[in-house]
């Protein structure tokens, strides 16, 4: 409360610009607010912390890792391909994409992709995701990172495997819909 995070979470149509009084927040956390709940003494078991590992038909991997109640609350990314790899944090505002650099004295030349957006927690994919939607319903070519909803299932279906594996302590396998 005092850092003022997580409004949009924890207090009731604050995303209407309904924004409560310290004394408000208060008595909702005392009372009828899930997040007053201490976390150690409560009916819930969502993990705060998960590797997943995922092969791929083709061989290749993915791995996944969630990590709560860190320090800095952020997400990052360090994709390893053949040709190089991306890092970097979303709240950070950039990307790191290194290649190997074959000249004399050095090991690697990075490049900063600076993403350009501010106050978005997902690293400018909520605004992305609108401006794709606006221009689908224009009748205008979505961009790259626009995917049809038979492909975006997968990603629903690993999540779904994910937590299925925990619960179950099992390996999963995705089927294919078709």
């Amino acid at each position: 409360m005092e850092q003022e995070l997580w409004g949009n979470y924890a207090w009731d149509n604050m995303h209407l610009g309904i924004i409560p009084t310290h004394e408000e927040k208060i008595e909702s956390l005392r009372t009828s607010n899930p997040y007053g709940r201490c976390v150690w003494r409560c009916d819930n078991d969502v993990v705060d912390h998960q590797t997943v590992i995922i092969e791929f038909e083709d061989g290749s991997t993915a791995s996944h890792n969630l990590t709560g109640a860190t320090s800095k609350p952020c997400r990052t990314i360090h994709i390893t391909g053949t040709k190089g790899e991306i890092s970097g944090t979303m709240e950070d505002g950039y990307f790191l994409v290194r290649q190997p650099d074959t000249r004399s004295g050095h090991v690697y030349k990075e490049e900063r992709i600076e993403l350009n957006v501010a106050a978005d927690m997902h690293g400018g994919g909520d605004l992305r995701l609108v401006a794709d939607f606006v221009r689908t319903l224009r009748g205008e070519k979505p961009s790259l990172s626009s995917t049809a909803l038979e492909k975006s299932i997968y990603g629903h279906q690993i999540g779904f495997a994910a937590e299925r594996a925990r619960s179950e302590n099992s390996v999963e396998e995705i089927r294919s819909l078709v």
